[in-house]
């Protein structure tokens, strides 16, 4: 790893996040994180991985909800792999300031019935059970930049899901970096499906 990197890995986040209070919750979570890692306001972070996978996307958009400057290095940090092993941080104060302009709840999307909804599960998942009146693009149509020949526009405001808040993370990046404002469902399907109110069609 790179001198000086501490080893983090937040892609297997999961919760409900449908109340305010979990939303606190999850807040000071990430506040909790943010000072065990000297993480701030005034210091940005640098995330990178082998390649522009799931684990990388997806930890680095916890960082950036919890109100982190973010930036993603999937590939070019090879060289300076020069460490063997994680650096320990300087704990900081606990901060955070969640972003809900990047993050998508449940119970927006329903307050929300026309506003667009990307599912980029594959196919065969979205034909299984899906959110009504989503539209699937699988994440292997995203490029970094083709937003445009998938109909969307820089300025347009997105939401994005798939399963467990991963691959849409990925996806939120992509859009976020064409000027897309993506917002991501954290939750995805995992919660959608575990909550008796949320109506799901299957084919």
């Amino acid at each position: 790893m790179s001198e000086g990197a501490i080893n983090l890995d937040l892609s297997g986040f999961r919760g409900r996040l449908r109340s305010e209070e979990e939303l606190r919750q999850l807040e000071q979570a990430l506040a909790d994180l943010n000072g065990r890692i000297g993480a701030g306001p005034d210091r940005s972070v640098v995330v990178y991985d082998t390649g522009l996978n799931t684990r990388l996307t997806k930890t680095a958009f916890m960082l950036a909800l919890g109100g982190l400057e973010v930036f993603l290095w999937p590939q070019g940090w090879e060289s300076r792999a020069t460490s063997q092993a994680p650096a320990q941080p300087t704990p900081a104060e606990p901060w955070a300031r969640l972003r809900r302009d990047i993050l998508l709840t449940a119970d927006e999307i329903l307050a929300q019935p026309g506003a667009l909804l990307l599912d980029v599960r594959e196919p065969h998942e979205f034909a299984a059970a899906r959110i009504p009146g989503t539209k699937n693009i699988p994440l292997g149509a995203f490029g970094p930049a083709n937003a445009a020949a998938l109909g969307l526009q820089a300025g347009q405001v997105v939401g994005v899901h798939c399963r467990s808040g991963a691959r849409s993370a990925t996806v939120f990046w992509l859009l976020r970096q064409q000027g897309v404002l993506a917002r991501n469902y954290l939750g995805s399907m995992l919660e959608w499906e575990a909550e008796a109110d949320l109506p799901v069609e299957r084919t």
